[in-house]
C-alpha cells in the first residue's frame, strides 16, 4: 500500500497536507500553553509590584480587574438647535459643472502651449491647436467663463511664446 500512495500524486499530496495540517494544529497548541504559563508569573509580579498597587491605605489592587467608575450625578447631554441655514446652501451645480469643464480647457490650452515644437513659435500653428480645443466648448458663450477663458489664452500666449492675438482672432477661435 506504501508504493501505491507514493505512485499517486493526489494521494500523497493527501498525505502531505494532513501531516502538515496536524503539525501546525500541533504547534498552535503548544506555544498558547506556553504564553499562558509566562503571562501568570509576570501578572503575579505586577500585583505584587509597590508602583503597581493602589497607594491608598487599605485598599488592594487588582491588576487584571479595572474597578467602573461611578459618577455622582448622571451624565447631562443638552443638544442646541442652530437656526443658521447659511450653513447648508446649496451649490448651482450648473455653475460648478461649467468650471470643472473651464478648468479642464485652460489645461489643455496650457499643455498646447507648452508642447509647442516649432522654435520660435509658429502664429498659424498656435491659434489651430488652440481653436481645436476651444471650438468644441460652446457651452461657454454668453457666460463668465468665456471671457475668462479669452483672457486666460491671450496672456499665456503672450507671456510664453511672445504670440499676441488680437479679439477678432480670439473669437475667430471659438467659431466651429
Amino acid at each position: 500500500m506504501l508504493v501505491s500512495l507514493f505512485q499517486s500524486p493526489v494521494l500523497f499530496a493527501l498525505l502531505l497536507s494532513a501531516l502538515t495540517y496536524t503539525l501546525v494544529n500541533f504547534y498552535i497548541k503548544l506555544k498558547g500553553k506556553l504564553d499562558e504559563k509566562r503571562k501568570q508569573p509576570i501578572l503575579q509580579m505586577a500585583a505584587d509590584d509597590g508602583h503597581l498597587s493602589n497607594s491608598l491605605p487599605g485598599s488592594s489592587y487588582d491588576p487584571i480587574h479595572i474597578p467602573a467608575t461611578t459618577y455622582d450625578s448622571p451624565l447631562e447631554l443638552t443638544l442646541e438647535r442652530e437656526d443658521d441655514d447659511s450653513a447648508f446652501e446649496l451649490v448651482d451645480d450648473d455653475d460648478s459643472i461649467l468650471l470643472k469643464e473651464a478648468e479642464n480647457v485652460t489645461e489643455e490650452i496650457s499643455r498646447i502651449i507648452n508642447n509647442i515644437a516649432s522654435n520660435p513659435p509658429n502664429h498659424i500653428e498656435v491659434h489651430t491647436k488652440i481653436k481645436a480645443i476651444v471650438s468644441q466648448y460652446q457651452i461657454f458663450k454668453d457666460t463668465e467663463f468665456y471671457d475668462a477663458i479669452n483672457r486666460y489664452i491671450y496672456v499665456s500666449v503672450s507671456r510664453d511664446l511672445n504670440i499676441t492675438f488680437t479679439d477678432a482672432q480670439l473669437l475667430e477661435m471659438w467659431s466651429e
